[in-house]
């Protein structure tokens, strides 16, 4: 269903208000959240979110780096049970060693789980 250049035009001025009737702003300790339109005004308090960013991985990688050092559990397709100590995290792929100190190297794509032991 194609629309009209009206439509289109309308649809666009109201997309337009709306952006310009919402704020946030930021205060010590949590964030705000404005919203104001006709016959409708909504101010929220959202708990403070940015500390969430630093401290929770946000990729695969991420988390495999930051657990180098650490003795993990990874899961793979072809093992479920691969675990040792994390030793390094390179482009591709990690490096886990055994207790036994063989070396296992596991291309990251293939990485199913990961879990702090």
């Amino acid at each position: 269903m194609a629309l009209s250049s009206e439509k289109k035009a309308e649809l666009l001025r109201r997309l337009n208000a709306l952006s310009q009737n919402l704020t946030t702003t930021t205060t010590a300790g949590s964030d705000l959240l404005d919203l104001s339109l006709p016959g409708l005004n909504l101010d929220i308090n959202l708990p403070d979110l940015g500390l969430l960013g630093t401290t929770t991985p946000t990729s695969i990688r991420s988390l495999l780096s930051s657990l180098v050092g650490e003795q993990v559990l990874i899961a793979t397709p072809y093992d479920p049970q691969l675990s040792g100590t994390l030793l390094s995290v390179e482009s591709d792929y990690v490096i886990l060693v055994q207790t036994d100190g063989s070396l296992d190297y596991v291309n990251i794509s293939k990485i199913e789980s990961v879990t702090k032991l």
